[in-house]
């Protein structure tokens, strides 16, 4: 077997692995193997050839794969991104939201939460059956004793977090700056800023903090002043002027906000670059904007110096246009129709409640903005529009709680209808029959 039977590898193919003297010398130790072990027998032959072809075979194969790796690595210059494991990130499973009726779900993996009117809870369940109850507000009642629930529970409002054993009753309320804990039964791990405790049947905790407390910076005795190299060119007329001293950033209105101080957050944050428009344009994450809206909507904040009821409005519009498959644009969506419900704008209200029921159709603020929407036709004088949603919601919802959409259908005057009926005239009074002194 000579060089010549062997196929051409091209130099080229063994780019940054070997040089051509090394090549050279790759074929020469081949064929001196080959020639130093010819065999004399035909057994010892075909045990040699078949020596000589695997060890051939490696030694191609591996030239062919760094030349395959080669051409990929200069077809793609861009590294390849390394994508997370699916069992790492959790999952958002759906939002509970009370409309003006109290409501009762089922949790995934066994238990039940109800809600009092007005209450909005966020739900997020990991892959291994780890369930998060993050409550924005409102009042809940969580009851895992009915179910066999086995995987762990949690309920979040702001920096405290409630861990739940199976098998606990109890029952939590949202305040501005703190919440409420009554256990009816079972056990509660609390943490909270305030500190971690255990509560058991029958414990009740009050005013638990929920934000963090703002650090107090103290001020040096003494300022200092910063240290100025001479400049070797400074003119002697001309004394070196020392950099003035870099004054500390302004707090986040965020840290003031979590620190129970909605009046300094607002400040802080109107002062900031760009003002409440500026962080409104630059916010990321809809969770940004949300708290945003809060702080503008707080009336503990002082709103005398600009419009923040419109600037909240730019808040959470941008929340249902820039994240609309968020789990926020709902929510969004449904406040911007109360929103203008109030201020009397129902033809934005009714959009809005058709928009938050368009984002989740089956999700639990559907049937609330589909009745919400047919109260806004109501109100502002559409009937015969109000009437043909009412069919359709009754065909959706048999046994639905809009009270309009019963009133419509029973041809009777909704609440709304009959405040705006003239009150009937007074009628004279009758003369006296008496007779006169």
């Amino acid at each position: 077997m000579s060089r010549r039977g062997l196929p051409r590898i091209a130099p080229a193919d063994l780019r940054d692995h070997a040089t051509e003297e090394r090549i050279a010398r790759v074929w020469d130790r081949i064929e001196h193997d080959l020639q130093a072990r010819r065999p004399a027998s035909p057994r010892r032959a075909s045990v040699a050839a078949a020596l000589a072809a695997a060890s051939f075979a490696a030694f191609a194969g591996g030239l062919w794969l760094g030349r395959a790796i080669w051409s990929e690595r200069d077809a793609a210059l861009a590294p390849t991104a390394v994508v997370a494991p699916v069992d790492d990130m959790p999952s958002l499973v759906d939002v509970f939201a009370a409309g003006t009726h109290g409501r009762t779900f089922q949790l995934p993996g066994g238990g039940t939460i109800s809600l009092t009117p007005g209450t909005t809870v966020e739900v997020e369940q990991a892959l291994g059956g780890a369930l998060t109850l993050r409550l924005v507000q409102g009042e809940a009642s969580l009851d895992t004793a009915s179910g066999a629930r086995t995987a762990a529970l949690s309920i979040v409002a702001g920096a405290a977090r409630l861990a739940t054993s199976a098998g606990s009753v109890l029952r939590v309320k949202h305040n501005v700056d703190d919440i409420d804990v009554n256990v009816t039964d079972g056990s509660v791990r609390l943490t909270s800023p305030a500190g971690s405790r255990q509560l058991g049947r029958g414990d009740v905790a009050e005013e638990v903090p929920i934000r963090q407390p703002m650090p107090i910076a103290v001020a040096p005795s003494e300022p200092l002043r910063p240290r100025v190299s001479p400049s070797p060119r400074a003119s002697a007329a001309l004394p070196p002027v020392e950099a003035a001293a870099a004054a500390p950033p302004a707090p986040d209105w965020r840290a003031r906000y979590n620190a129970g101080d909605a009046a300094e957050a607002l400040q802080s944050l109107r002062q900031q670059g760009g003002g409440v428009d500026g962080a409104i344009a630059s916010a990321r994450t809809a969770k940004e904007l949300m708290d945003l809206t809060d702080l503008l909507r707080d009336k503990s904040a002082d709103h005398s110096k600009g419009d923040d009821r419109a600037a909240a409005v730019r808040a959470l519009t941008r929340v249902v246009e820039a994240f609309p498959n968020d789990a926020n644009a709902q929510i969004a969506a449904y406040t911007l129709g109360n929103m203008y419900a109030e201020m009397g704008e129902q033809a934005q209200a009714a959009k809005y409640y058709e928009q938050a029921r368009s984002l989740s159709p089956e999700g639990n603020l559907a049937e609330d903005s589909f009745c919400k929407r047919i109260h806004a036709e109501v109100v502002a004088g559409r009937k015969e529009e109000a009437s043909g949603m009412a069919k359709e919601y009754a065909a959706k919802y048999p046994d639905g709680r809009c009270e309009d959409v019963h009133q419509l259908l029973s041809g009777e005057e909704t609440a709304d209808e009959a405040a705006e009926e003239p009150a009937a005239p007074p009628q004279p009074a009758a003369p006296d029959a008496s007779p006169a002194p």
